[in-house]
């Protein structure tokens, strides 16, 4: 009799590590879906951070671009003020020597 109860006893245990496994099994299941969806969401994280590097890369480029071309204006601006600036010297010393006697005299 103390056979069977140790027999009974025994299956009971077995039957208890079963449902144990049971629940982890279908708990590594439902982990299994989570990782895939947290996968999914860092390849399309990953593929925005990409795609966000790459405008921010032609921004850059584009800014640097136009820098240059800030510069380049800005340096014919200078050329265009020195000439304005020669010319209009030139045009008061014409006109203080034609008040002065005139360029034949």
């Amino acid at each position: 009799m103390d056979e069977i109860k140790d027999l009974q006893k025994g299956i009971t245990e077995i039957l208890v590590a079963i449902g144990k496994i049971e629940t982890e099994i279908k708990q590594l299941s439902s982990m299994s879906g989570k990782l895939e969806q947290t996968d999914k969401l860092a390849n399309e994280a990953l593929q925005s951070t990409k795609a966000a590097h790459k405008r921010i890369d032609e921004l850059s480029k584009r800014l640097d671009e136009l820098e240059k071309k800030i510069e380049e204006d800005k340096k014919q601006n200078k050329d265009d003020k020195k000439w304005m600036i020669g010319t209009a010297i030139g045009a008061v010393a014409l006109i203080l020597n034609l008040i002065k006697g005139g360029v034949g005299h």
